[in-house]
């Protein structure tokens, strides 16, 4: 148990949310407070267009924490995502030949690998936010996460590495100095999919394959585990704003009322809509109410969500057989509110297809797909506090994030270190459900 309060904040092109979390004495995560600030038409797409806007919402949604909070300490670390289809998933492998064959492995040798492969990627991208293991083979060996000890004349190293552009990442940065307040002392960056991964999947669904899909308003996040181990990831300029546009021409209403009918009257499956069904959508300057019926409105959503499915589906066979996949797909994310989306994507995909839900102890509102990434968010944050206490090197990380403290006393938030710091807990996977990566 850590009596750290984290603040996991979770930057959508719709909202930033909020989560501030602790540790409870079972060692749950136990979700204590929320906030929540609009960020439409300030962040585009995952990318941040308005600075001083976005630093605002983000602002004012940690100072609804706070207020939430009253009595306790004021000033907290954070934990943040970064997204946008300029992030980058790709494979990198390494090998090196051993100075002593018949010597066993040992964990300096992997770092070193590990450290070798990070300076070899930082030349090629110097923007690199993760970079993580998937495998290692000593000599003619299997392949495996926990080479120490082993011998061979050799030893090749196999790495997921996330990258992002220079120019974004350094406005996203920007935008989180310019929302710094008494309450924010420093913390880090995570890409979306590693914290969405943590509150929502289980570890067995990752050991047996599985597909996460992150359906936001502005994008979507697919990534897909197998053997516990992130295989590929993709951001898509594909969200929920781009049925809100679609029901807005279709149905001939504001983008306003648009987004209202998703939210409230929307079904991602039309034929369960009774086809004399109609909501009536206020009229404008005193104007009548014009009818709208409920079944059109789920036939433009459920054409959209075919898209999406389809296109996850492709995403899907570029990288694995579908078989390999018997955890099938779990949906999070805002668009995943959508009543019987679930039930859609597996007629398309042909995949068992779930809804995820945060595995926190929260209330009802945290119970739901779109509080995945923030309460994720917490969890990473948690999880490598917990690497930290092992004695493994530090490396460093484009996803530090430490803002300048007028507080000089105040204790530095763990860097993300290398994640050989508990090898085989870490990287393989303990048996706690998420939080490995």
């Amino acid at each position: 148990m850590r009596n750290d309060l984290i603040i996991g904040l979770d930057i959508g092109s719709s909202f930033v949310k909020a989560v501030a979390g602790k540790q409870n004495a079972q060692g749950q995560l136990e979700i204590v407070a929320t906030g929540k600030s609009s960020t439409t038409g300030f962040i585009l797409h995952g990318e941040i267009v308005n600075i001083n806007k976005t630093s605002a919402a983000i602002s004012e949604a940690i100072n609804q924490i706070a207020v939430a909070l009253p009595g306790k300490s004021k000033e907290y670390y954070f934990s943040s995502n970064l997204s946008g289809s300029h992030i980058a998933v790709s494979p990198y492998t390494i090998t090196k030949q051993r100075k002593n064959p018949s010597e066993p492995v040992s964990v300096k040798e992997i770092l070193e690998i590990t450290e070798e492969a990070k300076k070899s990627i930082a030349e090629k991208n110097p923007c690199v936010l993760h970079t993580l293991p998937t495998g290692f083979t000593v000599g003619s060996l299997p392949e495996t996460l926990d080479p120490v000890g082993q011998v061979g004349p050799r030893i090749q190293g196999d790495f997921m590495v996330i990258t992002a552009r220079q120019d974004k990442f350094d406005l996203f940065r920007k935008t989180l100095a310019s929302a710094e307040s008494d309450h924010i002392k420093g913390g880090n960056l995570y890409f979306s999919p590693l914290a969405s991964s943590s509150s929502v999947l289980s570890t067995e669904e990752k050991q047996q394959g599985v597909v996460l899909v992150d359906i936001g308003s502005g994008t979507t996040e697919i990534s897909i585990y197998q053997n516990k181990r992130l295989k590929h990831a993709k951001v898509l300029n594909w969200g929920g704003d781009r049925i809100t546009e679609d029901i807005k021409v279709g149905l001939d209403v504001t983008l306003e009322h648009a987004e209202a009918l998703k939210v409230n009257f929307g079904s991602a499956l039309q034929k369960l809509i009774e086809i004399n069904e109609v909501v009536m959508i206020p009229g404008m300057a005193g104007r009548k109410p014009t009818p709208v019926s409920v079944r059109n409105l789920a036939i433009i959503i459920e054409e959209r969500m075919k898209e999406l499915a389809a296109i996850v589906m492709a995403e899907i066979q570029k990288t694995t057989n579908i078989t390999a996949l018997r955890g099938g797909i779990v949906l999070c994310g805002g668009g995943a509110t959508l009543p019987y989306i679930d039930e859609l994507f597996q007629k398309v995909t042909e995949l068992e297809t779930r809804v995820g839900i945060p595995n926190a102890s929260a209330s009802d509102e945290i119970k739901d797909p779109s509080y995945a990434t923030s309460v994720g968010l917490v969890q990473v944050y948690f999880d490598q506090l917990e690497n930290t206490d092992d004695a493994a090197p530090e490396t460093s990380s484009q996803s530090d994030y430490i803002p300048t403290s007028n507080n000089s006393t105040k204790q530095k938030p763990p860097s993300i270190k290398s994640i050989f710091g508990r090898l085989v807990e870490s990287l393989v996977g303990g048996d706690e459900e998420g939080g490995e990566y």
